[in-house]
């Protein structure tokens, strides 16, 4: 079973390549929306930048989650190592754990003013499609690893379902930034158990309030549970704006804009901003 664990990059990869076929051609034939920057040029941008974020957590990580997980599971350490909990609990309770912890990095990325400067890179993309799970900023990437490796060994959770996880967020997090249109009866059905593209499009307003709801990743239930679901963008899917207003889209798409956005002068104004309007829009001013 070891030695099938050491594939699991190649098995994301694949799936990865898989993903990107099917949602590249459904957004071809039946996108959801038109998109406004060159498609060419964003999916350049976001692969190099995606392929920096994979090469620094291998180069400073050197291991695995799977790995981390079968390594912790084979030691007496870790909260959920216990014989006394059958397994198939432990393996529930990793799904759930592992999805609201992403779920809370993702609230405080928005509420944090400096994780703000680094998660901005994300948003400023001026378009949404499946391309956009690739967007993140090395130093998210690096931040995001650590904490989720550090909770699995921490808990030291079953590699089998940490296995799975695995591979259910690289088709999910393609499935939920593609820009296709996913009939109204389908998209309501799947809300009760997982993330659409509808829902997490809201998140990806221009809007600042809208900005801050539908953080969840796999789930829905955490926005439910925590009050930060949004059913539908004030001005509906077809005319809401994507992305960050105060980055134009030639910006936007600059792999070395994407870079050096968190970087720059104008982003600490930005984040202060956020976090000011974030705690005021909580508390109903």
């Amino acid at each position: 079973m070891e030695s099938f664990y050491q594939h699991e990059g190649s098995l994301k990869w694949a799936l990865l390549l898989l993903a990107f076929v099917i949602f590249a051609l459904w957004e071809t034939y039946r996108p959801r929306r038109v998109l406004v920057a060159s498609t060419a040029h964003r999916w350049g941008s976001h692969a190099i930048l995606s392929f920096l974020c994979s090469a620094s957590a291998v180069w400073i990580f050197r291991a695995s989650a799977v790995l981390v997980a079968s390594a912790a599971g084979a030691s007496r350490y870790g909260l959920l190592n216990r014989q006394a909990i059958p397994y198939w609990v432990r393996c529930i309770v990793t799904v759930l754990l592992l999805d609201l912890l992403r779920y809370g990095q993702h609230y405080m990325y928005h509420a944090v003013p400096v994780l703000w400067r680094i998660h901005q890179v994300h948003h400023a993309d001026p378009d949404f499609d499946w391309s956009t799970s690739l967007r993140f900023h090395p130093v998210e990437a690096l931040l995001t690893h650590g904490i989720y490796l550090a909770m699995i060994a921490l808990l030291a959770l079953p590699a089998l379902a940490l296995l799975c996880v695995e591979l259910a967020h690289v088709l999910q997090d393609v499935f939920v930034h593609a820009n296709v249109a996913v009939p109204g009866w389908i998209d309501n059905g799947l809300r009760r158990w997982l993330i659409t593209p509808d829902m997490h499009r809201i998140h990806h307003s221009d809007e600042f309030s809208e900005q801050n709801t539908n953080f969840g990743f796999l789930f829905p239930w955490w926005d439910r549970l925590f009050r930060t679901y949004r059913q539908e963008p004030a001005a509906g899917h077809d005319n809401m704006g994507v992305g960050l207003r105060e980055i134009d889209v030639k910006q936007g798409i600059s792999l070395i804009g994407m870079l050096t956005l968190p970087f720059r002068s104008a982003s600490i104004i930005t984040s202060e901003y956020r976090s000011v309007s974030m705690v005021r829009s909580q508390s109903g001013e």
